[in-house]
């Protein structure tokens, strides 16, 4: 490969002539790599590079030049006097870009093409491995669909370039991979061989081994020769054969095993030339390189078939599926899986796959995103139990084969369960789930703008429907993007220095926008739990967790071609587990914010209140959630023996007018006594104990409480003043639940946002 610092020349042909030259100045890295690179990897030999900028001049000033795409990546020159100039900038289009040349009138004058070539060192073995498993995994699905035994018609190569186009990038992962490559070197340098028996014509002079047919052949052979007068055997045998016929074992490459391999590698030859030829028949110029990858696999099979071990191989006559050598021995054991699945492949059709190598693309970043897909698939399937078996969601039988329904913008899904510890989850993991902008904080769906990831899981409880789930705060999303283009997490997540990242937005070479975009979905979607990054990098896993446990969180995960998926099959093991756990802290976030948003806010709060407990110097609870007890005061005395004492006293039994110990009551905070005359008495009571106690008429007594106990036994409250509150004052008759004529003297309690709409302005004090 060899890089230019200064300018290269790019060749249009037509009908075999050179008609024009592109030179292209290079503001970026432009290689040129040798034919056979170029071949081998189907690729153009003049390459740019993606996100790349780049200057172009044609020879001939009349001459313009397009896109065969169209979609923006030449500029041409604003200067009329200069539009065979302009730059090329491939942005993140990868693979073949086509350039047409246009004489003055417009017409075609030739056609040629580069290559865009992804920054990442590793894209061609990236593209080849995440390819090759798409395949594996599409025709394991399609086995469980269909067996190889239930497909009675040779698979048709297409009816458009397109459908071609798709079933060629299956097989050539199939048949064009190194493993596949391997193999048939092994067969070709360590062929299977057996002996046999052979018929040979030797001379009697030279030695052999005796045996029946030879004595008789000594006796009664033709052509004799005598034997000399000194010959030992002379006074025995007169004459003997000059040759004679014997058996000798002999190897042969000519087995079944072989006979099969050849006959697998001439079905696999033959199908790619319909293919070729079909292409040929449509004549579409696009096509060009489709055709010359397919003449390449082609031209990859004939050099294998032309080795010495496949020359003196006869035609089959039976397939020897159940013979250990094809079974067991290296080589011919990937010949026969290739041969049972080739004939899947080709039946196979991806419409989503136009967008990673239709046109001549190589757009290994969308390659990546359905590579991912599966890799999750895999995950989820290992871990919870699907409600139905994948492939009937992803394949659908079509007029001519199979169609795998991933598809980029299209949204996927797979249902299935989980249960641990008694609490049974539904599980649902979808591809490219919209969450459409709602104003409903009950349903699905983002409070900002429409957002859709990659990759989405959720879960909640198998007792609710999904809508109920999300209307009381029980579902849980959790989120994951793929980003190819990503190489390490201080790209992602940069460090902690913000003035730096300014500066770098500024210039327009900012790489966070990933994690702002996890933020983005944690903090707009609602229900999101989690937000995560997968990318192909060597790092160890990120994971910020919003609080102590692993929900709520944003990380990153890496994912790659040849990697292990344990770390994250763990991690999403982890958080369903954590979902199952009914005691964590995410769980009673969750339910109060549910109890929050239930219904709208009664009351308004402005007055200055107490922000924290006096004793704990704790945040104070919210005055909604803080509940006042309203107790009855018989007068003055009374009055007087509470504060002395600091105890409020309630009846205990059924009758009327007993205290009912409900949570907000026995809960309760703070006391407010009201007396005749619905009058109540300025300021408020800290409740200072964790509840009622119950005290007996004769400590009552002790304590000389005003007037004679009627009951055995009492609750009592212990209470202080609340010295926050000593500048209120109250309008009794404001409170929307107080208790009427004979129920006044009833307790009851209120909450601390009812009390305070009944708060006495200043000026009313005198009223």
């Amino acid at each position: 490969m060899k890089l230019f610092s200064s300018s290269e020349s790019l060749d249009f042909a037509q009908d075999g002539a050179i008609t024009a030259r592109m030179t292209i100045y290079p503001s970026s890295p432009l290689y040129r790599i040798s034919e056979a690179e170029a071949t081998e990897y189907g690729e153009e030999p003049l390459q740019l590079l993606e996100n790349g900028y780049y200057e172009y001049e044609l020879d001939n000033p009349s001459h313009s030049v397009v896109a065969e795409t169209g979609n923006g990546i030449l500029r041409p020159s604003v200067n009329p006097n200069r539009k065979h100039c302009g730059t090329i900038e491939p942005g993140l289009n990868t693979g073949r870009l086509g350039f047409v040349v246009l004489d003055c009138d417009g017409k075609t004058a030739g056609i040629a093409a580069v290559e865009v070539r992804s920054k990442k060192v590793e894209y061609r073995t990236h593209y080849r491995r995440m390819m090759e498993d798409i395949t594996e995994q599409c025709i394991s699905l399609l086995m469980e669909l269909r067996s190889p035994s239930g497909l009675r018609f040779a698979p048709d190569p297409g009816r458009t370039s397109e459908t071609i186009h798709q079933r060629f990038a299956f097989l050539r992962s199939l048949i064009g991979s190194r493993y596949f490559r391997d193999a048939l070197h092994r067969i070709s340098s360590h062929p299977h061989r057996r002996w046999e028996p052979e018929d040979t014509v030797c001379d009697i002079r030279r030695g052999f081994r005796p045996s029946a047919s030879g004595l008789r052949q000594l006796a009664g052979g033709t052509r004799r020769m005598s034997l000399p007068a000194e010959h030992p055997l002379l006074n025995t045998v007169v004459s003997l054969p000059e040759r004679i016929t014997v058996c000798k074992n002999v190897q042969t490459d000519d087995t079944p095993e072989n006979r099969f391999v050849k006959y697998a590698l001439l079905s696999f030859s033959s199908f790619l030339s319909k293919m070729r030829h079909k292409l040929e028949e449509i004549g579409n110029g696009a096509d060009l390189r489709l055709r010359s990858e397919i003449k390449s696999l082609e031209g990859e099979l004939e050099s294998v078939l032309s080795a010495e071990v496949f020359r003196t191989v006869s035609d089959p006559d039976i397939l020897p599926m159940g013979s250990p050598v094809l079974q067991r021995k290296e080589g011919y054991r990937e010949v026969l899986q290739a041969w049972l699945r080739f004939d899947m492949a080709a039946r196979l059709v991806w419409h989503g796959g136009d967008e990673v190598y239709g046109a001549g693309q190589r757009d290994i970043a969308t390659l990546y995103e359905y590579w991912v897909f599966f890799r999750l698939l895999a995950i989820v399937s290992s871990i919870f139990n699907l409600d139905k078996p994948a492939v009937e969601e992803l394949i659908e039988e079509t007029g001519d084969g199979f169609g795998l329904k991933l598809k980029s913008g299209k949204h996927l899904a797979v249902r299935g369960s989980f249960e641990s510890g008694g609490r049974k989850l539904v599980v649902e993991f979808g591809y490219n789930r919209t969450f459409s902008a709602s104003d409903s904080h009950t349903k699905e769906g983002s409070w900002t703008k429409t957002m859709r990831p990659d990759y989405t899981l959720s879960l909640w409880p198998a007792q609710f429907k999904s809508e109920d789930a999300e209307a009381q705060e029980l579902m849980v999303h959790v989120h994951f993007d793929a980003k190819y283009r990503v190489d390490s997490l201080t790209e992602l997540f940069g460090g902690n220095n913000v003035d730096a990242e300014e500066r770098q937005e500024s210039r327009g070479t900012w790489k966070r926008a990933d994690l702002l975009k996890m933020h983005a979905y944690r903090d707009a979607i609602r229900r999101t739990q989690g937000a995560y990054i997968l990318y192909p990098g060597d790092d160890v896993p990120a994971k910020f967790a919003g609080f102590r446990e692993i929900l709520p969180g944003l990380g990153a995960f890496v994912m790659k071609p040849g990697s292990s998926d344990e770390e994250l099959s763990r991690f999403i093991h982890d958080v369903v587990e954590h979902v199952c756990d009914r005691a964590t802290a995410r769980e009673r976030q969750t339910y109060h914010i549910y109890r929050a948003n239930e219904k709208p806010s009664e009351y308004q709060v402005r007055q200055a209140i107490p922000e924290f407990e006096p004793e704990s110097k704790r945040r104070h609870a919210p005055p909604t959630e803080t509940f006042v007890l309203v107790g009855w005061c018989r007068g003055e005395e009374h009055r007087k023996w509470i504060v002395r004492e600091g105890l409020y006293n309630c009846r205990m039994d059924t009758a009327a007018g007993s205290l009912r110990l409900k949570p907000e009551v026995a809960g309760a905070r703070y006391l407010l006594l009201h007396g005749d005359g619905a009058k109540a008495i300025p300021g408020l009571f800290r409740i200072s104990s964790q509840g009622p106690r119950v005290i007996s008429k004769d400590a009552l007594k002790k304590r000389k409480y005003p007037g004679e106990p009627r009951q055995d036994h009492y609750l009592i409250f212990n209470i202080e003043p609340a010295d926050e509150f000593d500048e209120f004052d109250w309008d009794y008759q404001k409170l929307e639940n107080r208790q009427e004529n004979r129920k006044s003297a009833w307790p009851y309690s209120v909450t601390l946002s009812e009390l305070l709409t009944a708060q006495r302005l200043k000026e009313d004090k005198s009223l």
